[in-house]
């Protein structure tokens, strides 16, 4: 997998094209598929994320966006054991 849940987010997030968007969240809903046997007991979170996955692909600057962000950390942490935040100079 060469692409981490929280970059995929962030493109979502600044897509200006809503086919852009809709591509970055499937890819999005396939790294969570294909890791659902490593998220036992987070059917309600995963719930959550999956709600605000699609609110975001219609509309990224909706008020879900700043739980959308914190739900692809959580999850790219949870799966890759990662986070991809990096310091800037």
């Amino acid at each position: 997998m060469n692409q981490s849940i929280t970059t995929l987010a962030l493109n979502l997030l600044i897509s200006e094209r809503l086919n852009h968007r809709i591509v970055f969240a499937g890819k999005i809903i396939e790294i969570l598929h294909q890791s659902i046997q490593d998220l036992d007991n987070e059917e309600a979170r995963l719930n959550n994320f999956m709600a605000v996955i699609s609110k975001c692909t219609q509309e990224p600057n909706s008020i879900e966006r700043d739980m959308f962000y914190d739900l692809a950390n959580y999850y790219n942490t949870k799966i890759f054991g990662q986070n991809d935040l990096s310091a800037v100079a």
